[in-house]
């Protein structure tokens, strides 16, 4: 959005109500900052300048040197500029690219999938529309920002082909020049992004390592052919290329911080290297167990009749029913990572055959005689293959069923309750018993508790936190449950969703109550439609949601935004009336509950 002239409409000092505004807005933008990096970019006295510019974005810098925020469409969207990420890298999630490749993004060019560089555990998850930071293996400073123009299981359907991220800005560009100009690191040049001296060093080192014990060893150097591939590509890529595997492994980063940590799922390798590297491995040993027992026992359940079944309807129909209770299948904390490569070791064994049908993967067929079929007693826990049919049908969705978990995050007044950690820790989150296991040992420590445990003295704090000012007396004794009431009343309500999805369990952290999904059937131009709003509460992204609908119900679809400025969530609209039809098909498929679907029939509908 900066590759074409632009100008300035207007800019101003900001007034210290609003800078402490836009402190906050960067707080909720970015939920990773530290109070002193906060500080750093956006210090709490004064120097704070907004500029609005011709194409409706609004930048925010420091004394009007270099712009290190910028809202790209004015609705306060905020996201850091590359001036931004020098001072704090890991402001936003990052992916990585080649460096050969940086030099078109430069050039103001989209990122196509294909130019997506992947971590040994695959990549991590991400929604259409998620802001991503961009930068090549060996340079930490990322070199542009955007938005992925899809998500991460649109990508891996897609075979990693099409647009990946949609660029809003990069170093270089407009919106670069209106700063110092200054290069971030030595990697920084006009024509693309180069490892810095430092790290070149340091991967050239590890593949020299890596050669040396290869060659003591008589086998190939790890990591050669992605080097010599790069080499032939362009000369001086070598260096990049051999530390690139070793980079990435330890640049996964967490869909929500953006701090440069190994997610725990995804981490088992790493795992395996500390003191603890013996569990570590046997649950990833176990994970592969359980995830191909799953397959038998679901090919157990599996009736000729219902052949040729796409391998998703397999998953959640046949292999999470038979699930043992207190356990969750994660694909990625096993070797196959994903369930094609589970299923295609079935069909290399001649257990099942798998076919391509309307470009859908099925199991056509079932080797009922195979010996792994008939010596199959059961899944690990004690759920055999018949058990699973029978608890399967009816409650598959049941065995796979949505898992809602409240929690509250303590605000400013609050925190001293929660001690050292809630003062440090401003961004946890507590569940119930957390919240009144802090509330007592408050109590205890501050010598309010009465000696039988069933009444609080209130303090300065609570008095001034829990009470309103005509009520409640400082120095009163108060029973322990109103305190506790009165106390999660005051903290913020989140909630968490885990969800069983087909490369493992599906998290999302929301706050307030879950919104009831809402499938309503009506008459619009003399049509029926039926329209899916809040799929998003369940971690469900809309445009993933309506090709779903599309395929299943063989109905024309289309996707929009709900109405209002506070709204984020999408209306899924589709023809014909398939209320019915669309809420059995969430629960099944999906797991929701049928208390939160909330249907609403036509009115008057012929």
């Amino acid at each position: 959005m900066f590759k074409k002239n632009i100008s300035i409409s207007s800019t101003h000092q900001l007034s210290g109500k609003d800078g402490k505004e836009l402190r906050r807005s960067a707080l909720k933008a970015f939920p990773s900052l530290s109070e002193e990096q906060l500080t750093a970019l956006l210090p709490g006295k004064g120097g704070l300048v907004q500029t609005k510019l011709s194409n409706r974005c609004i930048l925010y810098s420091l004394d009007g040197v270099s712009p290190l925020f910028f809202d790209p469409d004015g609705r306060g969207n905020l996201l850091p500029t590359v001036y931004a990420l020098a001072l704090v890298p890991t402001l936003l999630p990052r992916i990585h690219t080649w460096p050969e490749v940086s030099g078109k993004v430069l050039g103001g060019a989209d990122l196509f999938l294909q130019g997506v560089l992947q971590p040994p555990g695959g990549l991590p998850d991400f929604l259409a529309g998620s802001a991503r930071s961009l930068a090549v293996p060996g340079n930490p400073i990322p070199f542009a920002v955007g938005k992925m123009a899809v998500s991460k299981q649109e990508a891996l359907r897609e075979g990693m082909k099409g647009r990946g991220l949609t660029l809003l800005h990069c170093y270089g560009d407009l919106l670069w020049q209106m700063g110092d100009k200054a290069a971030p690191n030595e990697g920084f040049t006009a024509s693309r992004i180069n490892p810095t001296e430092a790290a070149e060093a340091e991967a050239a080192g590890a593949a020299q390592e890596g050669d040396d014990a290869a060659a003591a060893a008589g086998a190939a150097p790890a990591g050669g052919e992605a080097a010599g591939a790069a080499a032939a590509r362009e000369p001086g890529a070598a260096a990049a290329a051999a530390g690139a595997a070793t980079q990435l492994g330890s640049l996964q980063l967490t869909e929500e911080g953006g701090n440069s940590s190994v997610k725990p799922a995804e981490g088992v390798a790493a795992a395996g290297t500390s003191n603890g590297g013996d569990a570590a491995a046997a649950a990833a040993i176990d994970m592969d167990a359980l995830l191909e027992a799953a397959v038998l026992a679901g090919l157990q359940t599996l009736k000729t009749a219902d052949l040729p079944i796409q391998t998703s309807d397999f998953y959640t129909k046949h292999m999470l029913p038979a699930k043992p209770e207190g356990t969750m299948y994660d694909l990625k904390q096993s070797k196959y990572k994903k369930l094609g490569k589970l299923l295609d070791k079935f069909e290399k064994d001649k257990v099942i055959t798998q076919k391509v049908v309307r470009k859908q993967d099925c199991i056509s067929a079932v080797d009922r005689s195979h010996p792994a079929y008939t010596s199959f007693a059961g899944m690990p826990g004690g759920r055999a293959g018949g058990g699973a049919s029978t608890s399967g049908r009816g409650g598959g969705a049941g065995s796979s069923k949505v898992q809602i978990e409240y929690c509250y995050k303590a605000p400013s007044s609050l925190r001293p309750v929660f001690g050292e950690a809630g003062l440090k820790e401003k961004e946890r989150l507590y569940n119930e018993e957390e919240v009144c296991t802090a509330l007592a040992a408050y109590a205890a420590a501050q010598g309010l508790a009465a000696p039988d445990g069933r009444s609080v003295r209130v303090d300065h704090l609570l008095q001034g936190a829990l009470f309103n000012k005509k009520e409640g007396q400082e120095g009163a004794a108060v029973p322990v449950a109103d305190l506790r009431r009165r106390l999660l009343g005051k903290l913020q309500l989140h909630h968490r969703i885990l969800r069983q999805g087909e490369q493992g369990v599906v998290e999302a952290l929301r706050k307030g109550q879950v919104k009831p999904i809402i499938i309503s059937a009506e008459r619009r131009f003399g049509r029926n439609i039926t329209t899916v709003s809040h799929v998003e509460s369940f971690a469900l992204a809309a445009d993933e949601m309506a090709g779903v609908f599309q395929r299943k119900f063989q109905t024309s679809c289309s996707v929009t935004k709900l109405p209002g400025k506070e709204e984020k969530d999408h209306e899924i609209m589709m023809q014909g009336d398939l209320l019915k039809q669309v809420a059995a098909f969430l629960t099944e498929q999906y797991g929701i509950p049928k208390e939160l679907l909330e249907l609403k029939p036509a009115k008057g509908g012929k």
